[in-house]
Order: structure tokens, then sequence, then C-alpha cells
């Protein structure tokens, strides 16, 4: 049960959306601490008239302030997934604490009719959705509705709420209260279909729409992160370059329709022949492209040569036609220092498995390793 529920908290499949709520918490700690400046500067300049006043309110700016730029500190050091759940966290709990010490100094109307610190929850929840996660944005809204709501029961509980009633906070209104939670609510159902629509709206433009794998962009994003990885742990990244023969040709003679249907079975076959922190993308037309992560070059060209001999015996589509793939493999940091110039020597390798007859991979030894393998 625990290991489920840290799943649902933890894991993210689109690592791009991962980045993408990483680099989202230092532009929500600035929109926070913004925020705050904002509210701490109005409250100082409408109480500088009255040095009590001024004074009574400058300690908790202080706080508010130092709060933001803390928040702010830890966004652009620390990554880890569980970070933007606590802050989510900690930004609705110190808006039901400040309403939690009116209880304290016997005005529990402030905490029932606070306009203030409750719309802070509007701003928590907002915030939650520049993080990309559906989940976040609707464990955000709960916690708000349940703190809120729990404040509202202990008042209830020792107080007479239909007695309550002063001068600037006016009286106990059940009716308004009702509306509050429901605009509360319905405020974290937006944030929720906004964070939804954000997540489709990246699948839609980061998956290739025909075969389903990666597109160039968000491949190469992914490879900027593999080769960062790959630098620290000095492991090595391997990249094969594949190409289906003679496609042209196909198109010709059985239409585009078909040729549609072959590179859709090709991609489905590359992954199935992957590992699953292997990395795959239709790279243009009917050219594919392969990363394998911490997997030695000549592993790689095996593995490569095992999607190429089956493709070759079965062809993606047996019932108009045969297919066969060619392929080029290289490795970083062999082939370059940079990920640009291991994919120019895998080009090259390609374009050496086309004059050799296609159907072939070449490594960085140019040897047909159907022969290898046969043997």
């Amino acid at each position: 049960m625990f290991e489920r529920l840290r799943g649902f908290f933890a894991d993210e499949p689109d690592q791009a959306l991962v980045r993408a709520r990483a680099s989202s918490e230092r532009l929500v700690a600035t929109v926070r601490l913004a925020i705050i400046s904002l509210i701490v500067t109005y409250s100082l300049l409408t109480a500088i008239g009255d040095r009590h006043l001024f004074l009574l309110a400058l300690p908790p700016g202080l706080i508010a302030l130092g709060y933001g730029y803390v928040l702010l500190w830890m966004a652009k050091r620390v990554s880890a997934p569980w970070f933007p759940w606590a802050v989510s966290s900690i930004d609705i709990t110190v808006s039901s604490f400040g309403m939690a010490v009116f209880l304290f100094v016997g005005q529990p109307l402030a905490v029932v009719n606070n306009h203030v610190l409750f719309e802070t929850y509007f701003v928590a929840i907002a915030i939650s959705a520049l993080r990309y996660d559906w989940r976040l944005c609707a464990f955000t809204t709960a916690l708000a509705m349940a703190q809120f709501g729990g404040l509202v029961g202990y008042v209830a509980t020792h107080w007479d709420l239909h007695s309550l009633r002063s001068e600037a906070l006016g009286a106990y209104v059940p009716e308004q209260l009702v509306t509050r939670m429901l605009v509360l609510a319905g405020h974290g159902g937006a944030t929720v279909a906004v964070a939804q629509w954000a997540r489709h709206l990246r699948l839609m433009i980061g998956t290739d729409h025909l075969t389903g794998l990666l597109q160039r962009r968000p491949f190469l994003e992914r490879i900027n992160e593999e080769l960062s990885r790959a630098d620290r742990t000095r492991t090595v990244l391997s990249v094969a370059i594949l190409d289906v023969d003679e496609f042209k040709k196909f198109n010709d003679e059985h239409g585009h329709l078909e040729g549609d249907r072959a590179l859709q079975a090709l991609a489905e076959q590359l992954r199935r022949s992957v590992r699953t922190t292997d990395l795959v993308a239709r790279y243009g037309g009917e050219e594919f492209v392969i990363a394998f992560p911490r997997l030695d070059v000549q592993l790689a060209t095996r593995r490569v040569e095992l999607v190429r001999a089956e493709v070759d015996l079965a062809g993606p589509v047996t019932c108009v036609g045969h297919l066969t793939v060619s392929a080029g493999v290289a490795s970083w940091p062999a082939d370059g220092d940079d990920f640009d110039a291991v994919l120019r020597a895998a080009d090259q390798r390609l374009y050496q498995a086309k004059r050799s007859g296609r159907n072939l991979v070449v490594g960085p030894v140019p040897v047909p390793l159907r022969q290898v393998d046969s043997a």
C-alpha cells in the first residue's frame, strides 16, 4: 500500500513533464514571492501613518518575505519529486495557520468570514497548475477544503455560529459559507483541467502522430539529459540510426497508405525490441534513431542487428511487400565530444551500410554482423 501511494505521488512516465515540473518550481517560487511582496508592501504603506500599527505589521511582513525567499532558494536547489507536494502543503497550511491565530485571540468570526487569508488558498491552488501535474492540483484543493472545513468545524463546536456578529466582519451566513466552499472546489477543478490540458498538449507536441514515437525535439531534450548523466557517472551512450531501404520505391509500388502502415509496424517492432530505458524516435520520414544509455557500442550494435534481422525475416507489411532496414551505430564519447558528432558518425556508417548493399548494420568496425551472429 505504501509503495502504491509513493508511486502515485512520485512516478511520472513522461520525463519531459518531470523536467518541466522541476523548472516550473522556480517560476512558482518567483510568483509566490512577488505576491507576498505586494501584500506586505501594501500592508506597510497603509499602516505607515500609524506607528503602532506599522510596528505591529512589520514582523509578520518580514516573516512572510523570509518564507518566500527561502522557498525560492530551495526551488533552485531541490529537484526531488516530493518537493512540490511538500511546498503546496506548506502554502495551504500557512494560510490555515494564519486563520487559526484568530481562534487564539478569541475572534472565531475572523476565521469563518476571513477574506484575505481565504483567498490565498486560490493563489496556492492556481500556482500549483504551473507544475503540469493534475494530481498536485487536486491534492492542493482537497487539502485547502479539508483544512478550512476543519477550522469552521472547530468554530462550530466551540461557538454558536448564529450568534457571531461583528461590525467589521458582519455576521455568519450559512449560504455564503457553502458558496465559498463550492467556489473553492470549482477553482480547484479548473486548475486540474488546465494541468490535464497542458499534459495533453505536451504529449501531442512531443509524439509523432503516425508512429507514436518521440519526435526529434523531445528526443534531443532527453539526449542532453542522458549525456549529462553519462558525463557525471563516466558511462557511455550508444546511438543508432535506422533507415528503411528503398522506401520511396515501396511507396510508389504500394501507395502511401501502405507506406504509413509499414512505418507504424516498424515503430512497433522498435518499441518491442528495446529496453525501457532506451529512447526511440522518428527522426524524419523513414528514418528512426535509438539511444542506448549505459550500453556498450558493440552490445548496442548487436541489439540493432537483431532488430534488422527480425524486420528482414517478417517484414513490417508482409501482405503487400517486403521491407528491410539499414543502420549505423556510434557511441559517446568514442565518436565525438557531443551528440551532433556522434550522430554524424552513426549517419556515415548508415550510408556505408547503404553503399555495401543495404539490409546491413555497421558499427565502429564495418563488419556485416549477420555473419558474426550466425557463426
